[in-house]
């Protein structure tokens, strides 16, 4: 005599079945939070042999005028910027998309850091920068492929003065540097206006 297996058994197997893609993608999004705070901490350091590891060959990042640079330019640059100890940053993923083993990422990067404002006063000073980001599976685990600046909200004291985005003119400085999407930064760059 054989048994039919039960409706129920069915359900709870077909459920089961649907919620897989749903935990692989948590896990995948916590790899990708994982790697995003091995990248902070890996620049912060400004040591290219903790930044290389965790960008694919072909890294490319597109600042917010449209300016290109590779992760040999991006590390270069990054060892021009000061290491500042007052600064604080922390990346928020908005979306992850899996496709195979490439990952699309909204994410946004929050850093405030205080330093005296032209008034002789100290201030809070802060950027919100969003990007678009491709990450793509290896053996070494996730390498951030694409970088590509959306815009950038710079803030003092937690008022807004100024949102950049993708093809807005870039701003100059008072001594010459540029502002968001400069090149030789990735992420937020420092506040530019009250320097």
């Amino acid at each position: 005599m054989t048994r039919k297996p039960s409706t129920r058994l069915l359900l709870s197997l077909a459920l089961g079945w649907a919620f897989v893609p749903g935990l692989a993608q948590a896990d995948t999004r916590s790899d990708i939070e994982a790697r995003y705070e091995q990248l902070r901490a890996a620049m912060d350091s400004r040591e290219a042999d903790r930044i290389k590891p965790l960008l694919a060959g072909d890294f490319v990042r597109t600042d917010l005028g449209e300016n290109k640079m590779s992760a040999d330019e991006l590390i270069a640059g990054l060892a021009k910027i000061p290491v500042d100890p007052d600064r604080t940053s922390k990346t928020i993923i908005q979306s992850v998309t899996v496709n195979g083993k490439t990952v699309e990422v909204v994410q946004q990067q929050v850093a405030s850091d205080k330093r005296q404002g032209r008034d002789g006063e100290m201030h809070t000073f802060g950027t919100t920068s969003l990007s678009r980001d491709t990450w793509v599976q290896s053996d070494k685990g996730w390498l951030l492929k694409v970088t590509d600046a959306q815009s950038t909200t710079i803030t003092r004291d937690g008022v807004a003065l100024r949102t950049i985005k993708k093809g807005d003119p870039v701003p100059q400085g008072r001594r010459g540097r540029m502002g968001p999407g400069a090149r030789g930064t990735m992420g937020p760059p420092r506040p530019v206006g009250e320097d």
